[in-house]
Parts: C-alpha cells; structure tokens; sequence
C-alpha cells in the first residue's frame, strides 16, 4: 500500500488542492490515512481529501477499476452510462469513472452537466447499460461526495454484485499507479461518448405520461432544489402539465456545492425550509416543495388554518399512497411496497382497499427488486413504493426513489384538494380518521470514531441479547431480528424470509420501535411507530431506555 509521504507526493495529480490540504490539522491530514473508504452496499461515501480514507482522484479511480473488473468479467463488451450532482468535484469523478472504465474497453455514457439520479436510473434501462453510476453524497454536508452504482435494471446494484466490486476494489493495493489512457484518443474511438438528447427527453415524457394534467385551481406553490439538480427538470415538467403558478426560491435554486443558503440540505429537516417559509408567508402559498440535492427525496409543508403544516416521511407516504390507490382503482391485483422501518398506516390502507403491500429492508434496490418479480411471474401491478426518509416512487419506469415524478404528483392531489375547498392536512386527518391515528418520531445518534463504532455495537448487542418484556409500560407481544433472521412471539420462533439486516423491531399492540445503525454513517436510528396522541413523550421514554 503506497505510504502517506508517496500519497502527498502526488497531491498535484489529486484533485485536492494542496493550499487548503496545508491549512488543515495535522489530526485532521491524518485521518485520510487512518483505514480505507469501504465500498457498501452498491456505493462509497465519504469526505473529499486526500489519502486512502478520502475520496479523491486515486480512491474514486480505484471504484472505477473495480467496477470495471467485474463488469468485464460478467459480460462481453459491456457499457455504463455516469451522471452527476453540483457537489464539489462532482463533475472531475464523472471524468475519472468514464477514462477509467474506458480504458478497460467498456463504453460508457456521459452527461454533459448535472442531472438528478432519477435520471440516472431511467438511462441505465433506456440505454440497457450494464450498470450505471451517479456521482452524489445525496443530503450528506457540503464536504462529502459519493458514487452510488446501479445495476442492469436501473435499480442500485444487488447485494452479490456489490461484494464482488467491493472483493474486486480490494484487491487494488496500489491506487496511486491505476494505469488509464488518453481520453481524447478514447472519445475518438467513441469508448466515451454523450448520453443522447432523447434520453432525457424520454423521462420527462414518462413523467408527463403519468401525471398527464394539474387541474386548474387557485393552488400557489414555492419550490426549491436546495441548491440541487431538481432545476430546470422539474420546473419544466410543471409547465408541460399545465401548472405555472409556482415561485422559485431564487437563492436556492442555483448550483452551490456548499449549500450556502441551508445549514443542512436536507428536506427532511425544518430548517431547510425557512426560505421557503419566508417566501410563502408574503403570499400565502398553500405549498412549499424542496428537494435533495440528487432529486430523489423530497419534503412538503402546507399552509392550513394560516399555520405551516410540516409533513414527516411516513405522513407523506400515506397520502401519496391512499392518492394512488384511488387513480389506480381499475387496476386487477394491486400492490405496494414499503420499507421494514416504515409506518404500519400504510399497510393498513392497502389491505383495506385490496392492495397488497410488501415490506423489504431499507433501501430502494430492493423495492425494485420487488418490481423485478411481479413482473417475472405477472403477479401483482405496482403502484407505489416509499421508505419513510421521503423517498417515494409511484411508475417504475426508474427503479430508485423519484422526487421529480413526486412533486408534480403532490401537486395534483393538493390542486384537486383545493377545488374541494380542502388541503393535505385535511386529508392527512381524514386518513387518520379512515384508518388509525399512527404517529411516528424518529431519533438519529451519532457516535464519531472506534469507540463510536463499538458504543452502537453494544447497543445492538444489549437489545439481541437481553430482549425486554416491556418497553415504557408497553408490553412486547413479539421481536423481529434481522440479522438473525427470525421473528420470536407467543407462537414460537419463525423464519423472516429477508436477507440479513442489522435491525431488531419490537411489536406491541399498537405498534412498535425499531432500531437500525446507518449503513454510511456513523449513526444508530430508533424509530417509533404507535398508534397514541402523545408520540413524543412515550417515544422520548423509549429512546431514554436505550440512549441514556
């Protein structure tokens, strides 16, 4: 492995600028060298710098090799298609990736400027690439970037291929001497050549296809991209199905890779709104829409009674669930599909309205894995997919999450609502009403470093080894084990037929917890989900139980 002084020594050729590497700490140069950025489930994810545990232009070079290892090894004269976000050096990774994967003899598309990763996901199975790649680190702080890898069917690469790239990249102990060619002479052979226009052209079409047309009403929206890639795209999809009453955030919606506006662009959080809050209030906007900086998450906030409603992901997906249910009443053998640490509302408006509803582990490669067998077997029509992180699909034309189909989908329902004199918080009661009062709280804790790492493996441990039989005066009636993959109630022990997951769930009588260390983070979650009016004392009694 090259050592420190031979990673400096090639600074220039880093990607890194050796002005701000110098004014760092040394605390801080050293922990680029302190272990190697991991290749996880179908991507990496880190801060940019130098060194092995930093993505650079050596490291990302290195995911370039490794991915075209097992592509080659896979297929015969096999092709990608890369896109990227407005973080920093997005645009240079996209340029590595393609010489890299060029130079192994493998084709690869290139978009010419930024693009959401739906896109991305809709290339990958328009073009019939082999695999895709998106530049991004999603909501992730401004010094962070990422590369997310796609399989075959636009969906984020499956588990088995993703240990054989992540088996390939380590195998690479030299990064610093990844041999590539010229590119000009690699474009010249058309190794390396533009997504076509149509490409583009034909997923605003498929989202056009499915929202079809707003109806008119008074409805006045604010968007913003949060910096991000959802502009122009969705603006324009907007005008195409006849909805133009909508401001932008201005400030926002710009191309910033430091995300100067946000202190976290992310919409999950309230504070990423607050601009868009301050352009609503002059006018009363009814709805405030902002996306990720990838595009494939989004948040909502709706005016009711003169107050801004703010919608949590499970209280999103609900609505987009019980909407899509009622569009697709024609529609034989219906299903949906939701992630395993998603609220239990919406399992219980499918299966009263004859909708079949699955639950996967987190993460959407395996929603679309779903999608994958009911179309094998053309078992079940599918209508919609979320996680309760705001990520959401309804038309599997694209196999990830799709805020850009999404915000024009809200918009109808909320335009529709409107000329009923009502709003989505209306409609969010009257689901509450239909079908039970279920609320949700969520706790992230992160823990930094070695001791962080072994703190969350205790807790997990503690919860695996030690089961409680009550939880905050609630009583557990059952327990769901993951990576034991096993459901234990007063029945017995059963199988769970999911592949291994680091989280454990608690069941009781109206509803249940979870907890889930974050895949790319040094985070552990706890979700709650219970059918009570005060969510957040009992969740915060529960949360005490295990953090404190």
């Amino acid at each position: 492995m090259p050592t420190r002084q031979e990673w400096e020594q090639k600074i220039a050729q880093s990607l890194i600028a050796e002005e701000k590497y110098q004014q760092l700490s040394e605390d801080k140069k050293a922990e680029g060298f302190q272990g190697e950025l991991a290749f996880g489930t179908a991507g990496i994810r880190g801060i940019i710098g130098l060194g092995p545990n930093r993505l650079n232009r050596f490291t990302v070079q290195k995911v370039a090799y490794g991915l075209s290892r097992y592509l080659n090894e896979i297929k015969e004269n096999p092709t990608v298609v890369i896109a990227y976000d407005t973080r920093h050096l997005s645009p240079e990774f996209c340029d590595e990736i393609a010489v890299v994967l060029a130079s192994n003899g493998i084709k690869t598309y290139r978009y010419d400027r930024y693009h959401t990763t739906p896109e991305l996901s809709y290339a990958v199975r328009h073009l019939k690439t082999d695999a895709g790649v998106m530049i991004t680190a999603s909501h992730n702080p401004p010094e962070y970037n990422g590369i997310k890898i796609y399989g075959p069917d636009g969906g984020q690469m499956a588990l088995e291929g993703s240990k054989k790239v992540s088996q390939y990249i380590g195998q690479i102990t030299d990064e610093l001497n990844i041999e590539v060619k010229d590119r000009a002479a690699l474009q010249q052979k058309e190794l390396i050549v533009p997504v076509p226009a149509e490409v583009i052209s034909s997923y605003k079409n498929e989202v056009i296809n499915l929202i079809k047309e707003i109806p008119q009403s008074a409805l006045t929206v604010v968007f913003s991209s949060l910096h991000g890639t959802s502009v122009p795209i969705v603006p324009e999809i907007l005008e195409a199905v006849g909805f133009s009453n909508y401001q932008l955030v201005e400030a926002q919606c710009k191309p910033d890779a430091d995300f100067s506006s946000v202190k976290s662009a992310n919409p999950e959080d309230h504070e990423a709104f607050d601009m868009a809050v301050e352009l609503g209030k002059k006018g009363q906007a009814d709805l405030l829409i902002a996306t990720d900086p990838d595009a494939d998450r989004m948040g909502v906030v709706a005016l009711h009674d003169g107050d801004y409603h703010y919608f949590n992901g499970n209280q999103l997906g609900s609505l987009l669930l019980n909407y899509r249910i009622s569009q697709t009443a024609d529609i034989a053998d219906r299903a949906a599909v939701k992630s395993i640490v998603t609220s239990e509302l919406g399992k219980v408006i499918a299966e009263k309205n004859d909708v079949r509803m699955f639950d996967v582990l987190t993460g959407f490669k395996f929603i679309a894995e779903k999608i994958a067998a009911f179309e094998a077997d053309d078992s079940y029509h599918y209508i919609f997919g979320y996680e309760e992180s705001y990520g959401y699909m309804a038309s599997p034309f694209v196999r990830d999450k799709d805020a850009v189909q999404i915000v024009p989908l809200i918009i109808k329902l909320a335009s529709e609502l409107k000329n009923e004199g009502k709003t989505l918080v209306d409609q969010m009661n009257q689901i509450y009403v239909d079908y039970g009062h279920y609320q949700e709280k969520l706790f992230a804790h992160k823990f930094d470093g070695q001791s962080g790492k072994d703190k969350i493996r205790t807790i997990m441990q503690n919860a695996r080894d030690n089961a409680p039989a009550e939880i905050a005066g609630l009583k557990v009636i059952a327990t769901e084990d993951y990576l034991k993959q096993e459901r234990r109630d007063a029945t017995g022990t059963h199988a769970i037929e999911l592949p291994q997951a680091d989280v454990i769930k608690f069941f009781f009588e109206d509803g249940w917890i979870a907890l889930r260390p974050s895949g790319t983070e040094p985070k552990i979650k706890l979700y709650v989900s219970l059918i009570t009016e005060d969510i957040e004392g009992i969740a915060q009694q529960i949360n005490d139980i295990f953090f404190s």
